[in-house]
């Protein structure tokens, strides 16, 4: 089965300690799945004031705009929460100072409920025996987005991929936080992404909180 190309891979990185600021991007429309957010993470150096770079996610998101179906919005915040790597507990607050203008989809093909893609984000940490990856979902996709064979065609890769690259190169870096084992613990840990992959085939999402 074909892949987007995984991008450059660095030796493997140590676990970062690290604050993170965590962008819930708001998905609204029809055939929308659940909860309807897709929670991104993003290094936040302790006792730094830099939020993300919220502009350059929304231009990461409007890449997939032409696949999207028409009756769906994609809304980036201009603020949200910090917390702590290690036990998710909240430190603060960021603000960008400014609201990136909602995201709409152009495609007027027909879409199902909880169909899409999802790109997997790769990291070059190991904690216990398990590499420390992470996942977003873009759901739904209209049919414009799938070749003849039911997956996803080559322009809807390469659209993806532009889509990962570009989240990829937000400023402060997209990070993975690997969550504490158990309520209380601390142990969770923020992991920074270097690497993506996209399967050629489509993914189903029954709920949604990515």
């Amino acid at each position: 089965m074909a892949e987007v190309p995984v991008g450059r891979r660095w030796p493997p990185l140590l676990s970062v300690t690290m604050d993170l600021s965590r962008v819930v991007v708001q998905w609204s429309g029809v055939n929308i799945v659940g909860s309807a957010v897709s929670v991104l993470h993003f290094e936040h150096a302790i006792g730094s004031s830099t939020p993300p770079d919220v502009a350059a996610i929304r231009t990461a998101f409007a890449t997939l705009g032409s696949a999207l179906p028409i009756s769906t919005t994609i809304s980036v915040p201009g603020s949200g929460e910090t917390i702590t790597a290690t036990n998710g507990t909240l430190v603060g607050t960021w603000a960008a100072g400014s609201t990136p203008a909602p995201i709409t989809g152009s495609s007027t093909d027909t879409s199902a409920a909880g169909v899409g893609a999802v790109v997997n984000w790769l990291t070059g940490d190991i904690v216990g025996t398990r590499r420390v990856r992470g996942r977003t979902f873009i759901v739904p996709l209209s049919t414009f987005a799938y070749d003849q064979q039911g997956t996803l065609t080559t322009a809807q890769l390469t659209a993806l991929g532009n889509f990962a690259t570009a989240l990829r190169a937000v400023t402060p870096a997209l990070a993975i936080w690997h969550r504490p084992t158990s309520p209380g613990a601390t142990d969770g840990t923020g992991h920074l992404v270097n690497g993506h992959r996209i399967r050629d085939h489509v993914a189903y999402l029954s709920s949604r909180r990515d």
